[in-house]
């Protein structure tokens, strides 16, 4: 009864589905005339393929090699396909757990019945719901243009003019007739139910045939299963099928039929595996007559023939009975069309086109820069078209060699996985394969697990499911904007990576699963496990608070020994303590004063240190009077010309000198004059200001002479030492114009960072020193809190000491904290909000007072607003702090569920303690859950939001500008506006998929006016070491911390991930200081394997005290080019530059 009225409720909808799609775009053929619906159809062709434009034509619409780095498409984020990505891992993960593993939970603590009735009534609910889904996604996209505007236009085309007449001259027809059956019939309900062409409705009835085919497909996997495994698994893997991404991002989505295809193309092997060799050479003739791409399985239907070759008679009318098929379903496209020639011309042509390396597969020549490239392009002395020549053999020798060496040589066993071989290793390694060439991978790993069933099948489809979705959902948001993607798009690099890492495995697990025989089936969750993990739980509630790990002597002694060596490192030649507080303001345009040398004296040179704003003025000189002025010398004061000291050569003999600004709107701190070759500045007789005196007694800052009132400290030669570089031009300038209540410069950022920077001005003066001096205390203070942090973790002092070293030895660490940018202070507090957000996981509302619990969580908020106000990327970190949240309470929940049903079984035997403790769980879950959220409402949003709008005030309360709601919304629109719209370019930016490589440092100083051979240079990296190892460390921590279910070790990936996931999908320009807030998790996580290693093998500890000291050794090598310190060129050449992207010297 359900499943006759499911069926019956399907099959109205989709008639219902059918009878609105003309409703939508309001188009009505009716309306219109034949004509008019012609028109349509031939506007359409012309968008996409037109019936009269040749291959050729679409070939040379695509870019080359030669031009594509040229173009810069808009940026495209991966926010979505990340994200559907990581749901999809975690359905899967849900399914693998509750269906595929829990095989003996039925009702009766019995599998249930292959095919029983609340199955099947389930998967119908499931199929429909799937159907909802595809459909929503269909209307809501529009899926890759020109394929679906192709097959409107050959549907009509077909419908209208024929089979017979539907391959002409000068049309663009790339697929044999197979599908073409379909598009006839679809052609002739568009027609009869008046839907037109240029309508959305079009675009969703063109996909519901490969919609179709998913649910249809999902069933055949439920009936194939049901008999090999059982109902749990049956339906666990037809619902991976019906809702992975990569299944329903292209029919749905992107609107092509490859589903329809590998549905045909699985029902062949499989009938071939069931020893129905005929009904497979069908179904095999109608996948090649659906897609030439058929023919890549060619070595499988080849293989089983010669399986079957001793029933000869069974070859040969398999053979026929599919010559016969493939004939007869093309003869009304070529009976009166060219015959058998016509249509092998028509293959050939097909297989022939796209003459690229490879079209947006990402695949191993999408590493190369193969990406577009044509088939006559080389690489590693080959052409493509070679390369690719070598992948189908390739392909063609791993599969027959797998299926000749199989253990199991009785039957065709390993068909399916022979197949998928064959596909993924022609998708790897041939050439002209696009992105979606891989889809029936999808089907044939589910197929071949149903076969092997061996759990790393399982393994690997989640692993290219992924990365075909990403490769599909990627190519098809970027088609909005551009055809190919760069050959230097991250997406597509990494994704290829994993892809080639993924073949390996296939192949290893082709190996060892056949050819050795080892099986490592999917585990069945017993009852015992569940005992087990339920007695965990009652053991976490029943347990009393761990007190925290006391600092010890020895503590102390590490903590204070790193913290003060490094602090001496970091505070030498940290930058002048030489302030120039007084300073001259231009205010106006004409604004003059002039200088008496009293005597004739030669100038070589006017060096200025300049305070803020940018302008222009003019220095003129006179060797007699003060009235005749001549050789004036223009110089314009730039942006990235602030806080830092400018030569401008003179070689003049005057006795005065005159400056008369021309364009106002600057400030500068002091002038010195020098003399051709001596560094001492020439002596000044008076100053005497031109214009009304008036002025200059009512603000002294108009007062040329204030220009000429520290000439001891006056500089000779500008360097860092002395002056602003990088951005500091922004950051120091604008903490300098805020402790002045000036309008502030920069607006990019939020305030609080550059407000901290003005505290150290405020102290020290207007100096290097003075801008610097907070930024590198915060960065000396990160040592302790990352000791600490080890510490709460490991609780072992040698630990914290070589998670402290190995940070004070990071080049980045070292580099960031030192210049007065405002990175180092939305890192310092990302470390404290993570550090008190984990002391939190280590507590429980069950086995401390509630209000006890929340102070970690007071800090950790009250962390977070303070790190938000200085930097948004703490936003990210928040995301984070969400997540270990949400897992602690579901931690929580999960313990008080579990005393629940302790206390509601009424088993004796345990202590009153116990009991009491089982009591408050079960009782205090919902009220102390809601109280924490509350409070998180209060620590996380209001107290945030509190700070954020505090500092505001010394920026909004300045000249010109008032602090209303209004100016603080607009503020927070323009920065947002300013960073998701930034395209602009810098020759030291990089992607986030190069930053663990360190592929591009950022070179933020150049030393000039040296001594030959001498160079001195800042650089931003890492520590080679530290990083080159840490990505690994970070995934290998994340995989052993799940793995042992090491819940003390999730922050380690939850922080790394949740600073460094939202730079990927972040479309605007990037630089590896990014980078920077995920350093110190990555020192942890490094710390942590070293734990690993060292548990229970104390004799292993010598390896980590190795490893540190390397990172030291690094440290002190690399240190000239990270300080600034000036030292041979050649030093620098031969034993620091390994990359010629490595730049630390022009």
């Amino acid at each position: 009864m359900w499943k006759s009225g499911l069926r019956a409720i399907i099959c109205l909808l989709f008639v219902l589905v059918v009878g609105l799609l003309p409703a939508m775009n309001g188009y009505v053929s009716a309306e219109g005339s034949p004509g008019a619906e012609t028109n349509a159809l031939g506007n359409i062709a012309t968008e996409a393929f037109s019936p009269v434009i040749t291959l050729q034509s679409e070939q040379t619409a695509s870019a080359t090699p030669q031009n594509q780095e040229k173009i810069d498409p808009k940026k495209i984020s991966a926010f979505s396909v990340l994200s559907i990505s990581a749901l999809f891992g975690a359905l899967f993960a849900y399914l693998y757990s509750r269906w595929l593993r829990a095989r003996e939970f039925a009702a009766s603590g019995k599998p249930l019945a292959a095919g029983d009735k609340s199955s099947l009534n389930g998967l119908w609910i499931a199929l429909l719901a799937a159907f909802a889904f595809r459909f929503y996604i269909a209307a809501t996209n529009p899926g890759y243009t020109n394929d679906i505007n192709t097959f409107i236009y050959w549907a009509n085309h077909a419908f209208k003019d024929g089979l017979g007449n539907f391959y002409q001259e000068g049309l663009f027809a790339d697929y044999p007739p197979g599908y073409i059956y379909v598009l006839y019939v679809m052609g002739a309900l568009q027609s009869w139910f008046g839907i037109g062409s240029t309508s959305d409705a079009a675009i969703v009835f063109y996909k519901l045939p490969a919609i179709f085919t998913d649910l249809i497909t999902g069933y055949l996997i439920y009936r194939t299963a049901v008999k090999k495994l059982d109902h749990r698994a049956a339906f666990g893997l037809a619902m991976i099928f019906v809702w992975n991404p990569a299944v329903w991002i292209n029919s749905a989505g992107w609107g092509q039929v490859d589903s329809f295809f590998a549905l045909i193309l699985v029902l062949g092997i499989r009938a071939i595996t069931d020893g129905k060799l005929e009904r497979g050479s069908v179904w095999f003739a109608l996948a090649v007559l659906v897609k030439p791409q058929a023919l890549i399985f060619t070595p499988v239907m080849l293989l089983a023939y010669g399986y079957n070759l001793r029933h000869w008679k069974r070859v040969a009318a398999g053979v026929g009975y599919g010559a016969v098929a493939f004939l007869l379903l093309a003869a009304p496209f070529i009976w009166k069309n060219g015959g058998l020639s016509a249509l092998y011309h028509l293959y050939k042509s097909t297989l022939s086109s796209y003459p690229y390396a490879t079209l947006n597969a990402f695949n191993l020549y999408a590493l190369t820069g193969g990406n577009w490239a044509k088939l006559d392009a080389h690489w590693l002395g080959l052409e493509y078209s070679s390369w690719g020549n070598i992948g189908i053999v390739l392909a063609t020798v791993v599969s027959v060699l797998f299926f000749a060496f199989r253990k199991q040589q009785k039957d065709l066993t390993g068909s399916f996985y022979m197949a998928l071989i064959l596909i993924v290793t022609v998708f790897m390694f041939a050439a002209k394969m696009h992105e979606r060439y891989m889809f029936p991978a999808l089907l044939l790993m589910i197929f071949a697990y149903i076969e092997a069933k061996g759990r790393r099948i399982l393994q690997l489809l989640l692993g290219f499911s992924i990365t075909h979705f990403i490769n599909v959902g990627y190519v098809l948001a970027f088609s909005q904007e551009n055809t190919f993607l760069p050959s230097s798009n991250g997406i597509m690099i990494v994704t290829s990576l994993v892809n080639i890492g993924l073949y390996l495995y296939m192949i290893y697990i082709g190996y060892d699963r056949y050819i050795k025989g080892r099986l490592q089936p999917v585990p069945a969750l017993t009852k015992d496990e569940l005992a087990l993990s339920e007695d965990r739980l009652l053991q976490s509630v029943r347990a009393q608070e761990q007190p925290a790990r006391r600092l010890q002597r020895r503590d102390w002694l590490w903590m204070s020994a790193i913290t003060g060596i490094y602090a001496v490192i970091a505070l030498v030649n940290l930058g002048s303590t030489v302030s120039f507080d007084s300073g001259w303001k231009a205010d106006r345009d004409g604004q003059s004063f002039y200088v008496d040398f009293g005597k004739q004296v030669q100038i070589g040179q006017i060096n200025s240190f300049n305070g803020v704003g940018v302008g222009k003025y003019k220095w003129e000189f006179s060797g007699s009077t003060p009235d005749q002025w001549s050789n004036p010398v223009e110089i314009e004061q730039k942006v990235g010309d602030d806080l830092k000291w400018t030569v401008n050569p003179v070689n003049q003999t005057v006795r005065y000198a005159k400056l008369t600004v021309t364009q106002w709107g600057f400030s500068m701190q002091e002038v010195a004059f020098y003399p051709e070759g001596s560094d001492k500045p020439i002596p000044i007789e008076r100053v005497v200001d031109l214009g009304d005196a008036s002025e200059v007694r009512e603000d002294a800052a108009l007062a040329g002479s204030r220009l000429f009132d520290e000439q001891q400290d006056a500089v000779y030669k500008p360097n860092y030492l002395n002056s602003s570089y990088f951005d500091e031009i922004y950051h120091a300038r604008t903490a300098y114009e805020n402790l002045h209540s000036m309008k502030a410069y920069e607006n990019t950022h939020p305030p609080l960072g550059k407000l901290l920077i003005a505290v150290g001005i405020k102290v020290f003066g207007l100096s290097p020193f003075g801008w610097r001096i907070v930024g590198t205390l915060f960065g000396i203070a990160m040592l302790p809190i990352i000791y600490l942090f080890a510490l709460q973790l490991f609780r072992k002092t040698g630990i914290a000491a070589t998670a402290a070293i190995l940070f004070a030895a990071d080049f980045m660490h070292f580099t960031q904290t030192r210049i007065a940018t405002i990175d180092v202070y939305g890192v310092f507090f990302i470390m404290l909000m993570f550090y008190f957000m984990n002391k939190y996981r280590e507590m429980s509302f069950y086995r401390s007072p509630l209000r006890k619990t929340l102070v970690p969580l007071f800090w950790a908020g009250l962390m977070f607003g303070i790190g938000v106000a200085s930097k948004w990327i703490v936003i990210y970190g928040g995301a984070g702090l969400a997540v270990m949240l949400a897992l602690v309470l579901i931690e929580r929940y999960r313990e008080h569920a579990a005393a629940k049903r302790v206390l509601a079984d009424g088993e004796e035997g345990y202590p009153y303690e116990d009991n009491e403790a089982y009591q408050k769980a079960s009782r205090g879950f919902i009220r102390n859950t809601v109280l924490t959220l509350a409070s998180c409402l209060v620590f996380f949003v209001a107290i945030p939001l509190v700070i954020y709008c505090l500092s505001y005030i010394p920026v909004l309360h300045v000249k010109g500008d008032t602090y209303t709601a209004e100016r603080l919304i607009e503020y927070q629109e323009h920065m947002y506006d300013y960073h998701s719209k930034l395209v602009a370019t810098h020759p030291y930016s990089s992607q986030w998929w190069e930053w663990p490589f360190m592929k591009r440092p950022v070179w933020y100083y150049n030393g000039k006016n040296l001594e030959p051979g001498q160079v001195s240079s800042i650089s931003a990296f890492g520590n080679p070491l530290i990083w080159w190892t840490g990505i690994f460390a970070v995934i290998a921590a994340l995989y052993i911390s799940v793995k042992r279910k090491d819940k003390r070790m999730y922050v380690l990936w939850i922080a790394y991930l949740s600073q460094y996931l939202p730079w990927m999908l972040v479309p605007r320009l990037t630089f590896l200081y990014h980078y920077f807030a995920m350093v110190p998790f990555m020192i942890l996580a490094i710390v942590y394997i070293f734990t690993r290693i060292e548990e229970g093998r104390d004799n292993k500890k010598w390896i980590r005290w190795v490893y540190a000291g390397i990172a030291v050794v690094l440290f002190i090598m690399y240190y000239p080019v990270i300080s600034g310190m000036e030292v041979s060129k050649e030093y620098v050449m031969i034993a620091l530059r390994h990359f010629d992207s490595w730049v630390f010297y022009s």
